[in-house]
């Protein structure tokens, strides 16, 4: 069985739009039966010459993280439904 770490290390979809961004992971059981998502939001700014990452969110944030979190929910309600229409009936 593959470890589901490794395999989430890289995000199935990602969207970003003015420094905040929002990545889906895809994820699978120990008995690697269910397959689950999980959404990780951040906001990237520069700090003198470096970037950096941050889960904290400013007020004109907000608007821009509400938008890209519908947009994860709804890549994550078309791959459930895609992959329950791939499933063989019993």
């Amino acid at each position: 069985m593959e470890n589901s770490t490794a395999k989430s290390a890289k995000p199935v979809w990602a969207l970003r739009l003015k420094g905040v961004s929002v990545s889906v992971f895809e994820n699978k059981s120990e008995d690697g039966k269910t397959t689950f998502h999980k959404v990780s939001l951040q906001r990237s700014y520069r700090q003198d010459d470096e970037w950096k990452t941050t889960q904290s969110l400013s007020r004109d944030d907000l608007p821009i993280a509400q938008l890209l979190m519908q947009k994860a929910w709804e890549f994550i309600l078309q791959a459930e439904a895609k992959k329950n229409a791939d499933e063989p009936k019993e």
